[in-house]
């Protein structure tokens, strides 16, 4: 999991054309790479610098150390936020497009 100390980043993930699409921009305080963490699948996204970047980086075992009591909640949190996304679009082909 990455923070962002100092400048931006661009989130992008490649459509179904082949298109690099821009999904978010991160500055000051912003973090990614969670995802990865709590669910243990490849990254979704890429995430590339904008400017000078300053990151701080926490790694798979410190993060499950930092949150280990609260990793079950979390992950069935992300689940009930999985199955609503399911619901809005209709399959998790489609959610994923989001990742």
């Amino acid at each position: 999991m990455y923070f962002v100390e100092n400048g931006t980043v661009v989130i992008t993930k490649i459509d179904e054309r082949g298109q690099e699409k821009e999904l978010s921009r991160l500055t000051n305080g912003g973090y990614f790479g969670e995802l990865a963490l709590i669910t243990h699948k490849p990254r979704a996204a890429s995430v590339r610098a904008v400017d000078d970047v300053k990151v701080a980086f926490l790694d798979v075992g410190a993060f499950e150390r930092l949150l280990g009591p609260c990793m079950d909640i979390m992950k069935r949190n992300f689940n009930d936020y999985e199955s609503q996304l399911e619901k809005i679009f209709g399959s998790k082909a489609n959610i994923s497009d989001l990742r």
